[in-house]
Formats: C-alpha cells, structure tokens, sequence
C-alpha cells in the first residue's frame, strides 16, 4: 500500500489517503484504489439502479480515486469470485460485474470486501518519481510504503485507517532493520 506522507497539504485530493496498487507494468505504469474514502452513496443506491434489492442500506461505496469515476470494482478476499473476477496480488482479488452484487444481495460474500467508484493511476515511470521526491515531485508528494493486510484493507476506513497504515508501515521499518 502507499501511504499520503503527512506533509502533504489537506488541499492535495490525495491528502492523508491509503492506496492499495493493484498492477504495475513498465509499459502501462501503475493502477490502485485509495481504501479509506467512503463516499456518501451506498451499495444499496447502486443496486436499485440496477432492479437489485441490496440488504444493507448503510454500507457505503468508496472513492476508489479520481479516474475513470464511473468503474466500479470490489476488493476482496481470494476464497470468493464472480464471473469478472482476477487476481490483484497475494491473498486479494478484484471483481467489477454487476453479477457480484446479486451475489452479495443473497448472502453470498467474500470474507472480507470493500466497492470502489473510480481508481487513481499513475503513467509509467511516475511512481517511482514520486516514491524518489525527484523533480517535479518533491518529498512531500513522496509516499510511504507498508506490506497490505488485511486491517489495514479492511477493519476501518477514513483517517483512522490512514494512522493504521502510517503505524503499519513504522512498525514494518522498524522490523526490517531491528
């Protein structure tokens, strides 16, 4: 996951976000989907444009980020899959069908899930010039860096799950050189 640094201003979309990376290829760069910005619409909203009655009129979609706002794709353990399903790195899946959500409506769900509008994607090259703080980017456009798991994907969201992941990623520094 990339972790927003702190010093990044609260202006920034980016600002205090979690980013699970998904793929990255030389020739295409680098795609993810920042974890912990709920939206204010709802799986439920979704599903009724879709003729899908959905159980839960709480759960919320996230803001996956700022491109192609109209995908909708879930992040999700890898015991699960719908018809649109594929791998997105060690333990993790994605899948962006509208069948997963009829699935979802008749109890049949992942252990661990989340819906994403939109995902934020980088040119390639650009990451790791941002990772770099080389120029353009400067050191608070950098990122931090920590191993996913699943507290930091799933067990909370908001600017609690962005302290999540900046503790994960001090402890996993800390356990690498200690």
């Amino acid at each position: 996951v990339l972790i927003a640094h702190p010093r990044l201003g609260r202006q920034d979309f980016f600002s205090r976000t979690v980013i699970y990376i998904y793929a990255d290829s030389y020739l295409e760069g680098t795609k993810g989907i920042v974890v912990n910005m709920p939206s204010v619409m709802t799986i439920s909203e979704l599903c009724d444009q879709r003729g899908i009655e959905y159980p839960n009129h709480s759960e919320r979609i996230y803001q996956g980020g700022p491109v192609a706002g109209d995908a909708v794709i879930m992040l999700h353990s890898d015991e699960w899959s719908s018809t649109n399903t594929t791998t997105a790195g060690a333990g993790y899946r994605m899948s962006s069908d509208y069948f997963m959500f009829e699935k979802l409506a008749n109890f049949d769900c992942p252990a661990y899930y989340r819906i994403f509008a939109g995902i934020a994607s980088w040119a390639p090259g650009q990451l790791e010039l941002e990772l770099n703080g080389a120029f353009p980017y400067t050191e608070k456009n950098s990122w931090l860096i920590a191993d996913a798991t699943d507290d930091i994907l799933f067990d909370t969201d908001g600017y609690e799950q962005w302290d999540v992941a900046l503790d994960a990623c001090s402890q996993q520094f800390f356990d690498r050189f200690i």
